[in-house]
């Protein structure tokens, strides 16, 4: 530094001559540079490319010191943050017209192209491109959830085991519930995501290895863009439909905090694979099996999809232009081509485990403690008022043991009615009455903050057709069908339906994808603020789906 301080003390002392342009500004850009260059000092030498510097450099987010200032509201006046990405092309378009008059006859193109520069002539095609792409996330996801279902179920087929042997071991008490319940289940409920992160970023592993992910962020960049959206915020929006966590890890391929943080907001959004069991629920239980001779399963689940698309894009529009933090100017998107090559197992592996690991130590336990808190909510208190049945005098007169299965059923379902969860199921029913909801669903949502497939096992603990269903088990439907309000309206009704899928869609019911924000934000500023947005609108989404159906008289 002194050394270079010392040579332009010599130039200036010299007199050297200021540099002319050496291309040409368009009219709108020569404005700019005008507005910008009066706020700096008249003595300075180089006032243009001083001004160009500051275009280019001065914005909400950079962490330049010594900036005056008059320079920064300047340089705020004269290029908006909706003009910064158009100011950034017309710039580098602008050189390279220059560069293109200055080359013309000069450089001929090789005859003999590349393997790396054929390749690329077709997967970074505009059409073929995109159809090659599509190809190979449908592979991967068709793999991935291949792949990882079986080792999910082994996860939970032994956590299952294991809570049963602990349960015939200890007796039933508060000891059991506790480790079975709290413990063993929260330990299960953060190790079952290990099968789709592990394969998921095995493939993704092997796509950046080989060099087709850096071509896949260029091909992407321009919808991207359109969003505000960094070109590589695609991988971790595909990965969010396997699951968020992953998807919000991934993220950390993006080099600018706000381009990581608007990337996380959004990636929530997507659709992921734990809300399909409550979606196959809602549309089993509540919609005819066909429409325009099609499977109405089918159809409901892609319109699911493409409603979380649309959402997810247009809330990263409207993020990064009213959240200040989220409003800094989207870069010029430069990234390195690589030449392709064979994956290295070794370096695959190597992420895999460091991405894994720091989930495991950073996410794992506060899904593990929420997970007890919320068995805890569920437990408490373990009587029932005075004025419940004498479930435990039924169960020992019953005759026939499915009597008495169904007498604990009815009683699981009172202790979960007079729970803290079923209490706060009560107390929200004010709020969700205007979505169609009552506080039996209240309690369903607040189980799922656990994990969205939780819905599925709390409907059948409040229904009293027990914990061991899942989103195909006809008792729940049937029970699910026969609700009745206290006026003798079905609870349930396609509308209804409709509004809890949309609900769903929206709201942020996974405290493990909140604990993934907070740690890689380093706070509780970030998960708060996006538990806040997507709990209003899906408040407010499903408020209008059931309020507009019912004035139309669904």
């Amino acid at each position: 530094i002194v050394e270079l301080r010392a040579a332009i003390d010599r130039a200036l002392a010299a007199g050297a001559a200021e540099p002319v342009w050496r291309w040409t500004p368009s009219p709108g850009l020569r404005e700019r540079l005008d507005q910008v260059r009066a706020a700096l000092p008249a003595s300075w030498p180089q006032l243009d490319a001083l001004a160009l510097w500051a275009l280019q450099s001065i914005d909400d987010e950079d962490e330049l010191e010594g900036i005056a200032p008059s320079l920064r509201d300047a340089v705020a006046a004269a290029v908006p943050v909706e003009d910064a990405a158009r100011l950034d092309d017309e710039i580098v378009l602008a050189r390279w017209r220059w560069l293109d008059e200055r080359t013309a006859g000069l450089i001929r193109a090789r005859p003999d192209r590349g393997r790396t520069e054929q390749v690329d002539r077709i997967l970074l095609h505009r059409g073929f491109g995109f159809l090659i792409f599509a190809g190979v996330m449908f592979l991967l996801f068709a793999s991935l959830f291949a792949g990882a279902d079986p080792a999910i179920g082994l996860v939970e087929r032994s956590f299952g085991w294991l809570g049963d042997r602990v349960r015939d071991g200890l007796g039933a008490g508060l000891l059991t519930d506790f480790l079975v319940d709290g413990v063993i289940n929260g330990v299960g409920s953060v190790l079952v995501f290990l099968p789709q992160i592990l394969l998921l970023f095995f493939f993704i592993g092997l796509l950046e290895d080989c060099g087709y992910m850096a071509r896949v962020a260029y091909l992407m960049d321009r919808l991207m863009k359109a969003m505000n959206l960094h070109g590589r915020a695609f991988v971790p929006m595909l990965s969010g439909f396997a699951c968020a966590i992953p998807a919000v890890l991934a993220t950390r391929t993006m080099e600018r905090r706000r381009d990581r943080l608007l990337t996380m907001m959004v990636v929530p959004l997507m659709t992921c694979s734990a809300r399909l069991p409550v979606y196959s629920l809602i549309i089993g239980a509540l919609f005819p099996t066909a429409a325009f001779g099609l499977s109405t399963k089918s159809l409901l689940l892609s319109a699911m999809y493409l409603f979380s698309v649309v959402t997810a894009l247009v809330a990263a529009f409207v993020l990064s232009r009213t959240v200040k933090p989220l409003k800094a100017r989207r870069l010029p998107f430069v990234i390195e081509l690589p030449p392709y090559r064979l994956p290295r197992l070794r370096d695959v592996a190597r992420m895999m485990w460091e991405k894994t690991s720091a989930f495991l130590r950073e996410a794992g336990t506060v899904i593990l403690a929420c997970t007890i808190v919320l068995w805890a909510l569920l437990s408490f208190p373990r009587h029932l008022p005075s004025s419940a049945p004498d479930y435990d005098a039924q169960i020992a007169a019953a005759p026939t043991s499915e009597a008495r299965i169904e007498l604990e059923h009815q009683k699981e379902g009172d202790l979960r009615r007079h729970s803290y969860a079923g209490r706060l199921g009560r107390a929200l029913e004010p709020a969700i009455a205007p979505l169609g909801f009552d506080w039996k669903i209240g309690v369903g949502i607040i189980g799922a903050f656990a994990a969205r497939e939780v819905f599925v096992s709390t409907m059948g603990v409040v229904y009293s057709v027990g914990a061991d269903v899942d989103e195909e088990s006809q008792p729940l439907r049937d029970a699910m069908r026969a609700a009745k309000r206290p006026d003798g309206r079905p609870v349930y009704t396609p509308l209804v339906g409709l509004s809890l899928m949309v609900f769903f869609a929206l709201a942020c019911q996974c405290m493990s994808t909140l604990a993934v924000v907070r740690r890689e934000t380093g706070g509780l500023g970030w998960p708060m603020f996006l538990f806040a947005y997507m709990t209003t609108l899906a408040w407010v989404m499903s408020f209008l789906v059931f309020q507009l159906g019912s004035l139309l008289g669904y």
